[in-house]
């Protein structure tokens, strides 16, 4: 027992730091990401990241960075006020920029966290997003809602009930393209961390993190990555 508590509060230590890196994304943009530098032998396709509810686009430079470091030829972010934005509204973000990059470099990689990946499943399932898409890598995304879904904006209950609507919904028929679930054993915030499953697909469960640790840890950068190139 003291030991899952010593493990529990490393987690939760590590969770807080990730946490307040998180929230200080305006301090990230002070450090330039670095220029691409394609590797076309491995086979990398430009990345469209899409971060989640109470993100910001430059919560996401830490994982970019980490992306053109290893030869991803470009990496977008969507932009989206998240405290605001219903569903369809995200999902219209996600399909601008997505069909701006198809448009130059072809096919994209999309890699969706927390509430980014449920809008990026949704659009992919309803909105054609997969004459655009390559593969889909769903973060910490709460696919089977979360038991915090409460304390969440009223025009996002139908997203994160449980039994909501959209819950229903995208879990009908299969997943249009390649997609891989990688989440956090303890996620705090999609409740319970398994809402974060979706039945039937791989997926890579990371210890020692919680949700917003997914962003900044570096084994969550290398699934990511080997998924990319596989």
């Amino acid at each position: 027992m003291s030991d899952m508590r010593v493990n529990l509060g490393r987690v939760a230590l590590r969770e807080a730091i990730a946490t307040v890196r998180t929230g200080l994304w305006p301090v990230a943009r002070l450090r330039p990401l670095p220029k691409p530098t394609p590797r076309p032998t491995r086979g990398l396709a430009p990345v469209v990241l899409v971060h989640g509810f109470l993100g910001h686009p430059d919560c996401l430079r830490n994982l970019a960075r980490h992306l053109l470091i290893s030869g991803v030829p470009l990496v977008e972010r969507v932009a989206y006020p998240s405290t605001t934005s219903d569903l369809p509204h995200i999902m219209g973000a996600i399909g601008d920029v997505v069909r701006r990059v198809h448009a130059e470099f072809g096919p994209v990689d999309l890699v969706g966290h927390s509430l980014g990946a449920v809008a990026c499943r949704a659009w992919l399932k309803t909105e054609g997003g997969d004459a655009y898409t390559r593969h889909f890598i769903a973060l910490g995304g709460p696919h089977a809602g979360t038991a915090w879904w409460r304390l969440t904006p009223p025009w996002l209950h139908d997203v994160l009930r449980p039994d909501g609507p959209w819950v229903r919904n995208l879990s009908v028929g299969p997943e249009p393209v390649p997609t891989t679930v990688i989440r956090a054993r303890y996620d705090q915030q999609v409740f319970p961390p398994q809402r974060a499953q979706i039945p039937g697909l791989h997926e890579v469960v990371l210890d020692g993190l919680g949700h917003n640790g997914l962003l900044w840890d570096r084994r969550c950068h290398q699934a990511i990555l080997q998924v990319l190139t596989e």
